[in-house]
């Protein structure tokens, strides 16, 4: 997965690249694009031409291993500028700073998915309160307050890829596939969306 993941993504930018002077970039937490993140910094890019930004974030400090951008910058690397939630501060102005520093949209997106089809922070049964347009809180399963992109921002994302690994996410693939009522069939890229899934 992580080498068509890693062909894809260098495509992709290369593509925005042609037309723009910046690209932007979303980038999904969690333990399955870990090792394209570290496949990703070895490629040769114009890397001061690429902004990163998180697709959500735990509540947490910015050191503890639980936080979103702690992981993608170690595994990213230091050439890449990662715009990230600000969690010392308070959780809605955290969401608002972090709105404000967001692009009025995405080029790229890449969406991890869940077994119980959430994507981001946007979970099952469990509404995500907008604070702005762009951001909003939710909670998650085990009890973690997260700061998420909204469905309407997702939504404006030029592109957006899903990233599936390993068999217990077969099912969701599956119902991600069929556009089944889940979290993740809620977002699509506007111009084109791709899901890449393996075992």
């Amino acid at each position: 997965m992580e080498r068509k993941l890693l062909r894809l993504f260098v495509r992709l930018i290369e593509t925005f690249l042609k037309n723009k002077e910046r690209v932007h970039i979303a980038l999904a937490g969690g333990k399955t694009p870990m090792t394209f993140y570290r496949m990703l910094s070895l490629e040769c890019l114009p890397w001061e031409r690429l902004y990163f930004y998180l697709t959500d974030e735990r509540f947490v400090p910015l050191n503890s291993p639980q936080s979103n951008y702690k992981n993608i910058q170690e595994n990213l690397g230091a050439k890449a500028k990662i715009i990230y939630v600000n969690t010392e501060l308070p959780l809605k102005d955290a969401c608002v700073d972090y709105s404000q520093k967001l692009p009025q949209s995405l080029d790229v997106c890449l969406l991890g998915v869940g077994e119980d089809g959430h994507t981001a922070s946007l979970f099952p049964n469990s509404p995500c309160l907008a604070i702005t347009p762009k951001v909003c809180t939710s909670v998650a399963p085990d009890g973690t307050q997260r700061v998420s992109l909204s469905y309407q921002y997702l939504n404006s994302s030029c592109v957006v890829v899903f990233a599936l690994k390993g068999e217990e996410k077969r099912k969701v693939y599956e119902k991600l596939l069929r556009g089944e009522d889940i979290p993740a069939s809620k977002v699509k890229g506007k111009r084109k969306t791709f899901i890449i899934y393996s075992t």
